[in-house]
């Protein structure tokens, strides 16, 4: 992950103090939210002191301090953060796409947490036939992570069954070790999160980019409609925008 691009994601992160006329949102009033998130290195992890932490960790509770609002954030396995928005044990996830399946049964911010590219890795001597349609990858075995949306384009290419080869992870370590194990010709991951990965496990000489980017997506806080209010949704947008404007301000100084 290139020394810029973490700069900008800590931009993002920036801590300010709540001023005077902001009040906490509505929501259940008094209580803490328990926000769930999984691992997505260097982005959502959890440290060396089992503590959530990672630019988007940041970004979101400065959000909520911003707001008023306290919060108990936990980082655990996709599968069980997406069970506990179901069951209704956890009141918010990030990051999440929106899709019309997710925006039918919760609410989400209108304002973005997250923005990034979606690529295919490839090991160094695989040649991929993708120069932009993805029909040509229909006999293609490609290794994604269950539950996760990767954009509209290869969503719907999946739904529609030109990707037939599809390798199902738990996480994008696991998928990574399974591409360089030749368990697979390819898979697809965004671009920052593989390129940490590969330097996590020193593979960076073994595995490339392959092809021009598929999709570049925006992911969200997802809320649970059954214990957050429109109007907590609309505070987290309003906290968020101040956050990004008077950071911005600053870096122009």
């Amino acid at each position: 992950m290139s020394a810029r691009l973490l700069s900008v994601l800590l931009l993002w992160a920036a801590s300010l103090p709540l001023q005077a006329g902001e009040q906490p949102g509505p929501g259940r009033p008094g209580a803490t939210l328990k926000l769930v998130s999984f691992p997505y290195p260097p982005l959502m992890l959890v440290d060396a002191g089992h503590a959530p932490a990672g630019p988007m960790v940041e970004l979101v509770a400065r959000v909520f301090e911003r707001m008023g609002q306290p919060v108990q954030l936990e980082i655990v396995p996709l599968a069980r953060a997406l069970l506990q928005m179901e069951t209704g044990s956890a009141d918010a996830m990030f990051t999440v796409k929106k899709t019309p399946e997710r925006m039918a049964a919760y609410l989400f911010s209108s304002e973005p947490i997250l923005q990034q590219d979606y690529v295919f890795f490839t090991l160094r001597d695989t040649p991929l036939p993708f120069r932009g349609d993805l029909a040509a990858l229909a006999g293609t075995s490609i290794g994604v992570v269950g539950g996760t949306s990767y954009g509209p384009r290869f969503d719907a290419a999946v739904k529609q069954g030109q990707l037939r080869r599809l390798e199902v992870s738990s996480s994008h370590e696991s998928s990574f070790r399974k591409l360089l194990a030749g368990r697979m010709q390819a898979l697809i991951c965004s671009r920052v999160v593989g390129l940490a990965i590969l330097q996590q496990l020193q593979a960076e000489a073994r595995v490339k980019v392959s092809g021009p980017v598929v999709d570049t997506t925006q992911s969200y806080l997802m809320f649970n409609r059954r214990t957050v209010s429109p109007q907590l949704a609309a505070h987290f947008d309003r906290a968020l925008q101040a956050i990004r404007q008077e950071e911005l301000a600053v870096s122009r100084k």
